[in-house]
């Protein structure tokens, strides 16, 4: 069993913060240029993120066999993992990912073809021919990412992964994660301002990230990314998080942590009173298809269904200036 720290996060007793030092206008537009939104702390939906169906598919598989299929730390009662990526492999995987999607193989395809088409009919066939090896090539990089690498990535993830000891840890309240200096830093929860920021990815499409700023000294980590048109799951992903780091409430009932349900004491004692209303194993013997076909669906209309905008903000009652120090 689990114990909690003095320092754990608890959201009904959020201790006085000190304030937020103003930076300026122009400081902000230098740090801050790409926040589009602060968002609220300590009163939740209870709606949780990680319960897409491969996430079940995932949990499902692991309870028949025994395997993971990462290896480094997992997500449990104490910690959820964060930064196990090497450095080094950030800007392959970020190339692999380019390669192997299905809709950026299409969009060059179609505009190989046409400029080989276009360059046969006014150059002649040498040239029709020259775009053809460009997009043979295209091609074999598609087929080389998407399956020779994703097979050697899936039965060797010790190549990608190595566990820094980072992530966000419940017993404790604290959050640690690696630096653009390769360093790691270390901070209470309840020192981060979570922000919403924009990014215009090189493929074209806007996508926005779930981001945690120290308040205090500027450093900052992502929690999640996603397309333009999932944006209101952020705020999902935030819920969450709050809920696994605050040790007032029960873990967040997804897959992933339904093992360690007992090992945490909020959470065991909140089962035993009866209160999850669900079986030991609900996402164990889970019926995957019903819920990818019905259950899953409706779960997003609920996320997008839920005014977000009347969350309280009880981290306001903490930190004295924290709307007038905000970055947006």
């Amino acid at each position: 069993m689990s114990t909690y720290t003095p320092s754990a996060y608890l959201s009904d007793a959020i201790p006085e913060q000190p304030p937020l030092k103003d930076i300026g206008r122009f400081g902000k537009s230098l740090e801050a240029g790409d926040f589009i939104e602060r968002l609220p702390w300590g009163e939740y939906a209870y709606i949780n993120i990680h319960v897409r169906p491969q996430y079940v598919k995932a949990y499902q598989e692991r309870q028949k066999t025994g395997e993971k299929k990462l290896k480094g730390a997992g997500w449990t009662h104490r910690q959820k993992p964060k930064d196990l990526i090497k450095g080094r492999w950030q800007l392959l995987l970020m190339l692999a990912g380019s390669f192997a999607d299905y809709g950026m193989m299409k969009f060059w395809g179609v505009a190989l073809i046409m400029a080989a088409t276009a360059a046969g009919m006014v150059k002649g066939w040498g040239e029709f021919i020259g775009f053809s090896y460009i997009a043979l090539g295209y091609l074999g990089l598609h087929i080389l990412f998407r399956y020779p690498f994703t097979w050697l990535l899936e039965r060797h993830p010790e190549l990608i992964v190595k566990d820094r000891g980072c992530g966000f840890f419940r017993p404790t309240g604290m959050v640690k994660f690696r630096t653009w200096k390769e360093e790691t830093f270390e901070a209470p929860f309840i020192e981060f301002d979570p922000y919403i920021s924009f990014h215009v990815n090189p493929k074209g499409p806007v996508s926005y990230k779930l981001l945690l700023r120290h308040r205090y000294t500027g450093w900052q980590t992502t929690v999640a990314q996603v397309f333009h048109l999932d944006k209101v799951q952020l705020y999902a992903h935030w819920d969450e998080l709050q809920r696994y780091m605050d040790v007032s409430q029960p873990l967040p009932d997804v897959p992933a942590l339904e093992q360690f349900r007992p090992f945490d004491p909020t959470t065991a004692d909140y089962d035993a009173a009866g209160k999850r209303g669900r079986p030991t194993d609900y996402w164990a013997t889970l019926d995957l298809t019903q819920w990818e076909e019905e259950g899953y669906p409706q779960h997003l209309k609920r996320i997008g269904a839920f005014p977000w905008s009347t969350l309280e903000d009880r981290m306001e009652k903490s930190v004295p200036n924290l709307v007038q120090g905000a970055m947006v």
